[in-house]
């Protein structure tokens, strides 16, 4: 079973830049995909599988917070994080309609 068969919602390919963490907004990255359920956020500052997350995603028309759960992370060494993929799969958690029509919108522009 391959990583996109276990997906809820098929990945689209994009960046968005989010601002993430447990009780601030004090990391931030680009996700790399995102789907209506989850996403990958290429980043070096991970978070533990299991760990519950906030993500800001900063869209052309205003930012939207959601709350997630991180599945999967990898961590390299610093010095080959521009080399070697980084990051963390992440799946939402209880997202609203809001999230469904920003996504929507979003998807539609690329």
């Amino acid at each position: 079973m391959t990583t996109h068969d276990r997906q809820a919602h098929p990945r689209k390919r994009g960046r968005i830049r989010v601002r993430f963490g447990v009780e601030e907004l004090d990391r931030s990255a680009f996700t790399m995909n995102v789907s209506l359920s989850g996403a990958f956020v290429r980043t070096n500052q991970v978070y533990a599988p299991g760990t519950t997350i906030k993500v800001e995603f900063n869209f052309d028309d205003g930012p939207l917070t959601v709350y997630a759960k991180v599945v999967w992370a990898k961590k390299v060494p610093p010095q080959m994080a521009h080399l070697v993929l980084c990051g963390m799969g992440v799946r939402f958690l209880q997202v609203g309609p809001e999230w469904r029509k920003k996504f929507e919108v979003w998807e539609a522009g690329h």
